[in-house]
């Protein structure tokens, strides 16, 4: 089995990972027997218990002390125990600007985004079936190349929900994009402030590998050669490093 002392270490990022893109890590060997889903979950998530806190309060503080990253803190906090995701993740990237060698809340933050990445990953997929589906539903119509379907001209409902499911589509796109590169970018925090630490050296990787970030993933796996890992496993690596490089524009 491979990478045992990295899953121990690395559980904030494999969980979010394993459960959103579930055989990626087999190559390497972190998917194979003895991962406990059930164990990660609770360790990297916990019980956070019922929602406490007023989210009100917590943005008077941060407007009463907007240098105070303890503020921004507990408004990241309460945000996130109501669900509000969104904002959470805005409000703590102010706390890790403020704080930027907190590596546990930068991991955290990772993960916020992580998920944010995958949500609109989803978004984009359930819109592009939509407006695939609207496009059938027009093909029981006139065949558009005969003189009746010409006449009859492109069914306006049709069009209309197709037009509309596809600006979805690209709006989840965009927002996938970025906040893919805010994710790889919050784990490159960290491995700039562990540089020796596998751990995060291959969280990187991985996360970058996941969101399709090839050119940091081939950067991050190549640095995960420098350390001291098995044959195999670093042949494992290289093969993924060539893969990746195949997608990568020449000279890139």
């Amino acid at each position: 089995m491979f990478f045992p002392r990295l899953r121990n270490q690395a559980k904030w990022a494999f969980v979010f990972l394993i459960l959103v893109f579930g055989g990626g890590f087999i190559f390497l060997g972190v998917g194979s027997g003895g991962l406990d889903l059930g164990q990660l979950l609770q360790d990297a998530f916990g019980n956070k218990g019922p929602s406490t806190g007023s989210v009100s309060k917590a943005q008077e503080d941060v407007r009463e002390h907007p240098r105070d990253p303890a503020a921004y803190r507990r408004l990241a906090e309460v945000l996130e125990k109501k669900g509000r995701l969104d904002e959470a993740i805005g409000a703590l990237t102010q706390y890790t600007t403020l704080r930027p060698r907190d590596v546990a809340r930068l991991q955290h933050l990772g993960e916020l985004e992580l998920g944010q990445a995958d949500r609109y990953v989803r978004e984009a997929q359930l819109a592009s079936l939509a407006q695939q589906e609207a496009s059938a539903g027009s093909t029981f119509g006139a065949p558009a190349t005969g003189k009746f379907g010409q006449s009859l001209g492109q069914d306006p409902i049709a069009s209309a929900v197709s037009t509309k499911f596809n600006a979805q589509f690209q709006e989840a796109s965009t927002k996938y994009q970025t906040a893919a590169t805010q994710a790889v970018g919050t784990y490159q925090k960290i491995v700039k402030l562990r540089p020796d630490d596998q751990a995060a050296v291959f969280s990187l990787a991985q996360a970058a590998d996941t969101l399709n970030q090839a050119a940091v993933a081939v950067s991050a796996y190549k640095r995960l050669l420098k350390f001291d890992l098995d044959a195999g496993t670093k042949a494992q690596i290289q093969e993924r490093i060539r893969t990746l490089n195949q997608s990568l524009p020449p000279g890139g």
